[in-house]
């Protein structure tokens, strides 16, 4: 099979502006993106419920490994510990094969996957402090979090590259170019990576954002604009939480209100700190190459070249697929002791100490301002957030007001980021945002969806 040169590539992309595809170059663009199209971008309800296919494949997944992922989170956590320390301290650190390398983390990362194995241990067995291990602290991630999480890295990364290397984004970019440049300072690119990151788990849209951000498609500031804008949880998950909170009758105008809020959101965040503070800088030095303007006339044609050209230098599915499978490693290496280090230490913090009844005194009077009854119980629901998103429902499930439990499952969902997970992967993403950027991330979302919310809350609910 001979290999295509740059010329060759060229004249054929020259060939676009009179149509002249062949069958196969059409072929490798449309046949990735229809399947991209259909696993990652089309909504379907099954069983009453607005969903995608890759939750439905998810949650096959899930449903099928559940007796034993519980063991498997043990194991992902404590034997790549095991394993780092070997490499870190022995002549494998030294060796570039990209898999050992998985296993020789910066000290940092070392210590907290050694931390987070130990707590692992503590949780698994039940043995020291009880806040460490009880149910609603160390059990919250070990039997509620840590066995969904396999099969979200794992499946997403080996499917996201329908969605990125096959021209799709190029296509959906040459129409959405102004309006997504205009509204969020993004390129037209980002438009189906912020659908995708909308609709599948938060942790596939940031796996999708790095993996355009480490090949040269975005700059950092746009990696991060994504990542914390569009990353919201699946459209199921907010369902769940819904239901959790008791409100599941009024879903479909609780999601159009939680939309159109983390649509403002996404409008205003880019143009304050720390967003509006990130460089224009790229992971690979420079953007990354992209078709020639060669074609003139209807944006379809122009569209259509740009896809083309994309497609065709798109590597082999074997090559994909080794290069998905080490992302989706790296990151379930990382994030399980992560995860469990944080999760843990701050659901105790919740669950045994009053500092968040502290921490949340501020947000009394806004409550109260914004006519959200219950506001000294809301507030503490709302904080406790920022560890994970399912806080401010378990937290707020016994608050009477419909009202407020409308607005406490909004900003669960609306606030994308929260440390158990989302900011752990964030920094280990590597897109250029440190813990401080998250936090302040994290309270800017929150104050300006509150108000939004709470309007909507009382005209739905109120």
């Amino acid at each position: 099979m001979s290999i295509k040169t740059e010329a060759d590539v060229l004249l054929d992309i020259s060939e676009a502006s009179t149509h002249k595809y062949s069958n196969k170059q059409l072929a490798k663009f449309l046949i990735p993106t229809l399947l991209g199209i259909l696993l990652f971008l089309t909504p379907i309800f099954v069983d009453g419920r607005l969903t995608i296919m890759i939750a439905l494949m998810i949650d096959f997944a899930n449903d099928f490994t559940k007796p034993i992922m519980v063991h498997v989170a043990v194991a992902v956590t404590v034997l790549p510990a095991i394993l780092s320390l070997i490499v870190k301290y022995s002549p494998l650190k030294n060796n570039d094969n990209a898999f050992i390398q998985v296993f020789n983390p910066t000290n940092a990362w070392l210590i907290t996957r050694i931390l987070g194995a130990i707590i692992m241990v503590m949780v698994y067995l039940q043995i020291g402090p009880e806040w460490i291990w009880h149910r609603n602290t160390g059990g919250v991630i070990l039997f509620d979090i840590a066995p969904i999480l396999i099969a979200i890295y794992f499946i997403s990364a080996m499917l996201l590259p329908l969605l990125t290397e096959f021209g799709l984004m190029e296509f959906v970019g040459t129409f959405f170019n102004r309006t997504f440049q205009k509204l969020f300072g993004l390129p037209g690119t980002a438009a189906v990576d912020s659908i995708a990151s909308w609709l599948s788990a938060t942790s596939v849209g940031i796996i999708l954002t790095t993996q355009q951000y480490k090949n040269g498609f975005y700059s950092s500031r746009e990696a991060c604009i994504i990542a914390t804008n569009f990353s919201i949880v699946s459209i199921g998950y907010s369902y769940f939480l819904l239901k959790l909170i008791g409100l599941q009758d009024v879903f479909i105008p609780w999601y159009f209100s939680v939309a159109i809020t983390g649509i403002i959101c996404a409008i205003i965040l880019p143009k304050l700190p720390p967003l509006s503070f990130k460089k224009h800088s790229y992971h690979t030095g420079t953007k990354a190459e992209v078709a020639p303007e060669v074609v003139e006339g209807p944006l379809f044609k122009q569209a259509l070249n740009k896809a083309v050209y994309r497609a065709e230098k798109a590597e082999s599915p074997l090559t994909l697929a080794k290069s998905s499978f080490l992302v989706a490693f790296d990151l379930a290496v990382s994030m399980y002791p992560a995860i469990m280090l944080v999760g843990a230490l701050g659901l105790a913090l919740v669950e045994f100490t009053s500092v968040f009844q502290i921490l949340s005194l501020p947000l009394v009077p806004l409550f109260e301002l914004l006519q959200l009854p219950e506001a000294e119980k809301a507030s503490v629901a709302l904080l406790a957030g920022v560890i994970d998103s399912i806080m401010p429902t378990i937290l707020g499930a016994s608050i009477e007001s419909e009202v407020t439990r409308f607005v406490l499952a909004g900003v669960a969902v609306t606030q994308i980021v929260f440390l158990s997970e989302v900011a752990l992967v964030l920094m280990r993403a590597g897109i250029g945002l440190k813990l401080v950027d998250i936090l302040l991330i994290y309270v800017l979302r929150v104050l300006i969806s509150l108000p939004i919310l709470a309007l909507f809350a009382h005209i739905f609910v109120g």
